[in-house]
C-alpha cells in the first residue's frame, strides 16, 4: 500500500481528538461558572481547517455557537453544512449586506449608526429580521462603541438606542475584547470589566435588555471572577491546544492539535569547514551528516528560526543548519544514525522541543502567528488519537 499523496512532502496533521478534548475542557470549566462557549474558528480555525473543526465540534461536542472574522468565512461554514450560530467578530462592509441577509444563522457585529441603517434597509428589502451584536470598546482601542469616559458612554447609549429602534434589526447581544487578560497583572482587565458592566447597566436602565454578553477570551476564561460574570466565553487559541501566554493560569487540560511534518529527501556527509545554505551563515565544525527537508518559509515555517530551532526525527533532535529557504532547509542528523531518505521529521507538534509556543518565543512572537501562518499549500490530514510523536 502506497503513501498517502498528501504525506509525500510536507503536511499538517490535525488531531481531532485533541480539539475535542480542548473544547470539552474549556466548556466544562465555563459551565461550572455559569457560562457557555463560543468557539473561535476564524483564519481557517487558526490553520487547522475551519469546516472540519466546526463539523467535529458541532457533531460530537454539541457546539452551537462559532465565531469568525469575515462573511466569506461564515458562508464557507454554512455551505459545508454547519447549522449553528455564527458570530462575525469584525464589521462587514455594507456592500455585502445583501449577501449577509440570506443567511439566518449569521450574526453581524455593529458599532456604527450608518452601517446599522444600511443593514436594516437591506433586511427590510428582503423581508427578514437580522440578529446582531453590539461591539463596545472598553480599552482595546480597536473597534467598537467607545465607552471609556462618561461622555463617550452617554453617546454610546444614545447610539445603541437608535440602533435598537431600526426596523428588522434585533440586538441579541454585546461583546468587547480584553487587551491584557493574558498578563499576571489584572488591573487593566478589571478596569475593562468595570467599564463593560457599567455600559450594560446603562443600557438596561434605558430599557435595552440583551440576551448575550461576552467579554472573556482564552486568557480570561480561566479566571473565575471573569468567567462567572457573562453568558458567553470565546475560546480561541486554547481550542487548538495552547495557552495565550506563559502568564495564563493552567487550569485547562490542553493538547496541541497540529503537528507539521515532512520527509527527508536527501542526506549527504560534509567535511568540516563546509558552508550550508544561503549566505553560509552556518559552517560545519566537524564531519557532519546533513539531511535536506522539503519545507521552507513558503510553507509557513519561518526563516527567523534559521540556526535557532530544530526538528524531531526518530524521537531525536536535529538542529537546523543555515538559513531556511523558500522550499527547503537542512538539519544535522549526525547523531541520528537511523535517519534516512523518507524518514519523517516533525517541525511543530506537542513534543516540548518543537511546540509552537516555544518556537514562537525564539522569534519574539506568539504561537497564534506560527500556526495561523502554515501555508495553504501544506495539505491538512486528520487523525482521531494522540500519536506517539504528537503527545506530551
Amino acid at each position: 500500500m502506497g503513501i498517502d499523496i498528501k504525506m509525500t512532502r510536507t503536511w499538517a496533521e490535525i488531531d481531532l481528538a485533541a480539539i475535542r478534548q480542548n473544547y470539552n475542557s474549556a466548556a466544562a470549566y465555563a459551565s461550572s461558572h455559569g457560562a457557555k462557549m463560543i468557539s473561535v474558528i476564524k483564519a481557517d480555525a487558526y490553520g487547522h481547517g475551519a469546516t472540519t473543526v466546526a463539523s467535529e465540534l458541532e457533531k460530537y461536542c454539541s457546539a452551537d455557537f462559532f465565531a469568525v472574522a469575515t462573511l466569506p468565512e461564515a458562508i464557507t461554514l454554512i455551505e459545508s453544512g454547519i447549522k449553528s450560530k455564527i458570530l462575525i467578530l469584525s464589521e462587514i462592509h455594507p456592500s455585502l449586506y445583501g449577501e449577509l441577509v440570506r443567511y439566518k444563522n449569521v450574526i453581524p457585529s455593529i458599532f456604527q449608526l450608518e452601517s446599522a441603517r444600511a443593514l436594516s434597509a437591506s433586511a427590510v428589502l428582503h423581508g427578514v429580521t437580522i440578529p446582531c451584536f453590539i461591539v463596545c470598546d472598553t480599552g482595546m482601542s480597536r473597534i467598537g462603541i467607545e465607552c471609556t469616559t462618561p461622555e463617550k458612554t452617554a453617546e454610546g447609549i444614545k447610539l445603541v438606542e437608535e440602533i435598537s429602534e431600526l426596523p428588522n434589526l434585533h440586538i441579541d447581544g454585546i461583546f468587547s475584547h480584553l487587551a491584557c487578560a493574558d498578563q499576571y497583572d489584572k488591573v487593566s482587565a478589571l478596569h475593562q470589566i468595570t467599564i463593560f458592566d457599567d455600559f450594560i447597566k446603562n443600557l438596561t436602565d434605558h430599557g435595552i435588555h440583551l440576551k448575550y454578553k461576552s467579554l472573556c477570551n482564552s486568557a480570561a476564561l480561566t479566571e473565575p471572577e471573569f468567567t462567572n460574570k457573562y453568558d458567553l466565553v470565546r475560546e480561541g487559541i486554547s481550542l487548538y491546544g495552547y495557552y495565550p501566554s506563559p502568564e495564563t493560569k493552567r487550569v485547562l487540560h490542553l493538547k496541541p492539535a497540529m503537528a507539521v511534518r515532512t520527509r527527508i529527501t536527501a542526506i549527504k556527509t560534509l567535511p568540516a569547514g563546509t558552508g550550508i545554505s544561503y549566505g553560509h551563515t552556518y559552517v560545519t565544525t566537524r564531519e557532519t551528516r546533513v539531511a535536506t527537508l522539503p519545507v521552507g518559509y513558503a510553507d509557513g515555517y519561518p526563516r527567523l528560526l534559521s540556526n535557532k530551532a530544530g526538528v524531531v526525527i526518530d524521537d531525536k533532535y536535529a538542529p537546523i543548519l543555515g538559513r531556511v529557504c523558500m522550499d527547503q532547509m537542512m538539519v544535522d542528523v549526525t547523531d541520528i544514525p537511523t535517519a534516512k531518505v523518507d524518514s519523517i521529521a516533525t517541525l511543530i507538534g506537542a513534543d516540548e522541543r518543537v511546540r509552537a509556543d516555544k518556537l514562537a518565543e525564539m522569534m519574539g512572537t506568539i504561537s497564534y502567528e506560527l500556526i495561523c501562518g502554515i501555508s495553504s499549500r501544506v495539505p491538512r490530514t486528520y487523525v482521531n488519537s494522540y500519536s506517539s510523536i504528537n503527545s506530551d
